[in-house]
């Protein structure tokens, strides 16, 4: 026979099989545990096709009680798990770019429990959530290590302050900067149009609080501690605002009224509503429970949160509230992992990032990286668990603050083995963009540092 023939034959073989295409690898993700009534995502992310792409994926449940798949033909679709235990069984199909299948299925175990903020009563899921009473930080730009910029979904710092909450939900300037919502009060108490040329009083429409408004005259009184009661007791005799249980706030209250995205030399605060505001030092009402002759004070300035000695000298702004202040009250999930605060409607993770919960406390050692790693491990939590995890703002993260714990100021039952340490959030700051805050859980104290400085993160979500 010919040779070329022969050889003509043999590479014509040789095509065929080089051109013969090789089925898709479907990968349904791992078997998972979930509870009652939550949010699964599922993942088909392992899947691939070695000689192409995958160009179809397919969900289709084929066990348990039915529920409605969202986005079957995505490589993660999602559904809200039955109300009974039982194990739903879903099959992933993959077909590549030459219509070759393959076929893998994964099991979703519903076990008894149920995910914040719903918890199991009488056999029941029961929502716990109640409205958010939390000011959110007035921040609208994001760093990028460099500069605050007004466009923010920066890929090396995913997720940050201005991204979440009223600044970006309800960021209308007309009633308060972005998130902000404030009202004008008249000296006898009525609310006035925000248009008012002259009013005594302002009332926070997010936490139903009612502020006093300095006046050009008292605008720079400054107090030693002890010398505050005279001030409190004439502003109640005068009923200011038609109210006479004027007082000063406590700390966190304080920090609420904070416009954390005002530069310096500028008061920290909206000066629309709260004229005559000082860049200086204002007293709290709050205790500090390692030295009883120190008081917490927030300097408007900035925004920074310190304990000062009572004998220094600040300013007070008083807080009026009809209603009784609600004690702190958190909400254990099912699986003791995640903690809801009723107060201000947050879930977090009851661990610290690098230590899990075993059984009956947080063990292992806890995740520090400077704010870009941070920022990018909330962000691959997130995408991991399919739960909307991020960065707390500084507000947020201030809210833990448990100010009468003489060890470290936080409720260590709620949060046990919280590291000594200064804990990230996710806001930039406003006068230098290489700066970011964090709360130090060894003091309660909020600061800016270094975006190279370390420090540890506890996640959160809405």
């Amino acid at each position: 026979m010919n040779k070329t023939l022969i050889l003509a034959g043999w590479l014509a073989v040789f095509s065929v099989h080089a051109q013969t295409n090789q089925k898709p690898i479907a990968n349904a993700g791992t078997d998972q545990n979930v509870s009652l009534s939550t949010r699964v995502t599922l993942s088909a992310a392992q899947s691939f096709d070695r000689d192409g792409t995958i160009k179809i994926y397919q969900w289709l449940q084929t066990k348990g009680g039915k529920v409605v798949l969202q986005n079957p033909k995505s490589a993660a679709p999602s559904f809200v798990s039955s109300k009974k235990v039982e194990t739903l069984v879903f099959k992933l199909t993959v077909t590549d770019n030459q219509n070759a299948t393959a076929i893998d299925l994964v099991n979703i175990n519903v076990q008894n429990g149920c995910e914040l903020p719903n918890v199991m009563k009488n056999k029941i899921c029961v929502d716990k959530s109640t409205q958010a009473k939390l000011n959110d930080t007035g921040i609208t730009f994001c760093t990028d290590g460099a500069f605050n910029v007004d466009s923010c979904q920066i890929a090396s710092y995913p997720r940050q302050d201005a991204e979440f909450g009223r600044d970006f939900l309800n960021n209308d300037d007309q009633d308060g900067h972005a998130g902000f919502s404030f009202s004008k009060i008249s000296a006898t108490g009525e609310k006035l149009s925000l248009n008012a040329p002259v009013w005594s009083c302002v009332k926070d429409n997010v936490t139903g609080l009612l502020w006093e408004v300095k006046t050009a005259e008292n605008a720079n009184f400054n107090y030693r501690y002890a010398e505050t009661e005279p001030f409190i007791q004439s502003t109640n005799t005068k009923k200011l605002c038609g109210m006479t249980n004027w007082r000063l706030p406590e700390i966190q209250e304080l920090q609420g009224i904070i416009d954390y995205s005002v530069p310096l030399p500028n008061p920290s605060i909206d000066m629309n509503f709260f004229p005559n505001s000082t860049n200086q030092l204002y007293w709290s009402a709050t205790s500090y429970a390692k030295n009883v002759t120190d008081i917490w004070a927030i300097y408007f300035n900035d925004g920074r949160v310190f304990e000062q000695d009572k004998n220094t000298s600040a300013a007070i702004r008083l807080v009026s509230f009809a209603q009784k202040v609600t004690a702190k009250n958190y909400v254990i999930s099912d699986d003791k992992q995640e903690v809801l605060d009723t107060q201000t409607g947050l879930i977090w993770r009851r661990c610290v990032e690098g230590m899990t919960w075993n059984g009956a406390t947080c063990a292992g050692e806890p995740f520090g990286g400077m704010l870009q790693e941070s920022l990018e491990r909330a962000a691959s939590q997130a995408r991991l668990s399919g739960k909307a995890w991020r960065l707390p703002n500084i507000k947020e993260l201030a809210s833990l603050v448990d100010a009468t714990q003489p060890k470290l100021a936080i409720d260590s039952t709620i949060f046990p083995a919280t590291p000594n340490d200064q804990v990230w959030s996710s806001s930039s700051y406003a006068a230098d963009a290489f700066f970011g805050w964090v709360v130090h859980f060894y003091y309660g104290s909020s600061y800016y540092t270094y975006l190279e400085d370390t420090g540890v993160v506890r996640l959160v979500k809405n």
